[in-house]
């Protein structure tokens, strides 16, 4: 049985010019034409298994709020039908229904009885509720006192620590100091390794990306599309890529530290590599290919040591990433950007022109660019592909290309030594001493 299910579920809304088109609407019980209809969501079908942590990815005013405030019961919606099973918290504005002249103590029982959670068992709770959020004496204090961050590292600790079957979280970390916001994380995390459900909402891509198993996309109130989460947030990019192409009066083509050379079209220097073009790239997948057109990556070329083509790299390889751009349109400013992810979709790494002050400057139509990225991969043996972007230097959201999936490669398994768990063999030095013989940090100067 699903955790969260939605079917045909809209929400509508009468939206006025003016109070007077209001009061009209009002005094005829609804039977004045006046104002217009916003639909906030429509026609929206869902379903969420039980131990899914789901992303909500969309643009402001997509229907992501709206949606989690109906699957918490704050909002009714104009039709279709909800079903919830299991005890479901949601975590909007952290803090918010706390009453001011409780203690933190008083308010923490209180929530627990709204909740449907038996004194005793509140009781049980409290110590562990009071260490997570770790605000002293201000337990005991009236929430009129706390500061804003205060109200919600007890709202956040309150609600992870009843046990729920069910967590919404709307941007509910986007507030606080680093420590708690990294407790907060490890804390939902361990919430979704147990089986709890979790519908989260976050502007930041790197959250949604590490933290969630699966994504959908909300757009102008409809579910647009929903699948792994990288794949999710590449389809987020590319309507957020068109919409500032849009803006631009652009039209969307569709809906070891590193080295780096450039080597520029037309030049006659030796070592120099060819120009490659992919015409395998061309048919990429609306979902895996979007800019604005002003350059296109016409290859992406992986590259040993030697410079051969490579699919299998043995473990702490030297790896090139080298690829082919040309540009359609001049452009006074551009950055190449790679990232490389693993077979579950995680970025393992990234970085581009830019970063490693390596800049492009302007070009003109028609002129290619070549740019190699040269690193270690100390990474876990595995699958892993490559994308590959060309964006404007003003605006990382504008793509002038960008390739969700633009090469494939494998890292083989390490012979001579165990697998390492985790994503990365960084190297280290390891020492081994006598309790007695342990050697004395040198005197300084």
């Amino acid at each position: 049985m699903p955790a969260v299910s939605l079917e045909a579920v809209s929400k509508r809304y009468h939206i006025f010019e003016n109070r007077r088109d209001q009061l009209k609407r009002v005094l005829s019980f609804g039977k004045s034409k006046a104002g217009s209809e916003f639909w906030a969501l429509k026609n929206v079908n869902l379903e969420v298994e039980p131990g899914t942590a789901l992303g909500l990815l969309g643009r402001n005013g997509a229907g992501k709020t709206i949606l989690l405030q109906i699957v918490s019961g704050i909002l009714q919606p104009t039709s279709g039908t909800v079903r919830v099973n299991g005890r479901l918290v949601a975590l909007f504005q952290l803090g918010a229904g706390f009453n001011d002249d409780f203690t933190g103590q008083e308010n923490v029982m209180m929530n627990g009885l709204i909740l449907g959670i038996e004194r005793k068992e509140m009781l049980e709770r409290f110590d562990e509720i009071e260490a997570f959020a770790d605000i002293g004496e201000f337990m005991y204090q009236p929430v009129r006192t706390y500061s804003s961050g205060m109200r919600a590292r007890l709202g956040f600790a309150v609600a992870v620590n009843v046990k729920p079957d069910i967590l919404l979280v709307d941007e509910a970390l986007s507030t606080g100091d680093a420590v708690f916001k990294a407790k907060g994380i490890q804390k939902m995390r361990e919430l979704r390794d147990s089986g709890v459900t979790i519908l989260f909402v976050s502007h930041g891509l790197g959250q949604v990306q590490n933290f969630c198993t699966e994504a959908i996309l909300l757009h102008k109130g409809k579910l647009v599309s929903r699948g792994e989460t990288s794949q999710v947030i590449d389809e987020y990019q590319a309507l957020n890529s068109n919409a500032a192409a849009k803006k631009k009066n652009r039209v969307g083509l569709e809906d070891q530290p590193p080295n780096y050379e450039i080597a520029r079209d037309g030049e006659d220097k030796p070592g120099t590599p060819d120009f490659k073009e992919n015409s395998a790239l061309d048919n990429k997948s609306p979902s895996l290919r979007h800019g604005t057109g002003d350059a296109r990556i016409q290859n992406v070329e992986l590259l040993d040591d030697r410079g051969r083509p490579v699919d299998e790299l043995a473990p702490e390889s030297d790896l090139t990433v080298r690829v082919h751009a040309q540009y359609t349109k001049d452009v006074d400013g551009s950055v190449v950007n790679i990232v490389l992810r693993n077979e579950t979709g995680l970025d393992v790494f990234s970085t581009n022109t830019t970063l490693e002050k390596t800049p492009l400057g302007r070009r003109h139509a028609g002129e290619r660019v070549i740019v190699d990225f040269t690193f270690r991969v100390p990474l876990k043996h595995g699958s892993y592909s490559v994308a590959a972007a060309v964006s404007h230097s003003e605006s990382k959201h504008l793509y002038l290309d960008w390739i969700g999936v633009a090469a494939v490669f494998k890292v083989s398994r390490p012979s001579g030594r165990g697998a390492f768990a985790g994503l990365v063999h960084l190297p280290a030095q390891v020492e081994v001493f006598e309790p007695d013989r342990v050697r004395e940090p040198e005197a300084p100067g």
